[in-house]
């Protein structure tokens, strides 16, 4: 559940980072475009937990993509990008053999090709992020 909790976070923190260099950029005229921007933008990892992509992926290695189709448009993006990485993973013989638990554990820590968000997401995310830097700043003003 830690690192479950730790992989939410960090994608949190990459998320602001992308969302920082996009507006930054003064390439969006509206705050919802950069929303939309940054989940459409290349993400450095996959953030799922191994454990809970083997679940989904072991059967669409077996040619079963019925858990796939349960899922969200968007779930079942990123497992299916998720799937063609441990594919390519497997080409190299640095995984020849290997377990498909392994293997996971490294295709999650391979760069995505988005962040699997919705922008409504983001744009919840972006508010939860910002409040809680006011209260940090507000915070500091009364130690002062």
């Amino acid at each position: 559940m830690k690192d479950q909790a730790y992989s939410k976070e960090r994608m949190k923190d990459d998320l602001m980072k992308v969302y920082r260099e996009i507006s930054g950029s003064h390439t969006c005229r509206y705050q919802n475009d950069a929303y939309e921007q940054t989940v459409l933008h290349p993400a450095p990892r996959f953030y799922i937990d191994p454990r809970r992509a083997h679940q989904v992926i072991s059967p669409m290695c077996r040619g079963d993509f019925s858990k796939l189709r349960m899922l969200s448009p968007l779930r079942q993006e990123m497992y299916q990008a998720l799937f063609e990485t441990v594919q390519r993973l497997y080409q190299s013989s640095a995984y020849w053999k290997k377990s498909l638990n392994y293997v996971l554990q490294f295709a999650v820590l391979e760069p995505a090709p988005r962040f699997y968000i919705s922008a409504d997401r983001m744009r919840l995310i972006w508010k939860e992020r910002t409040r809680r830097k006011r209260k940090e700043v507000a915070d500091e003003k009364d130690i002062d």
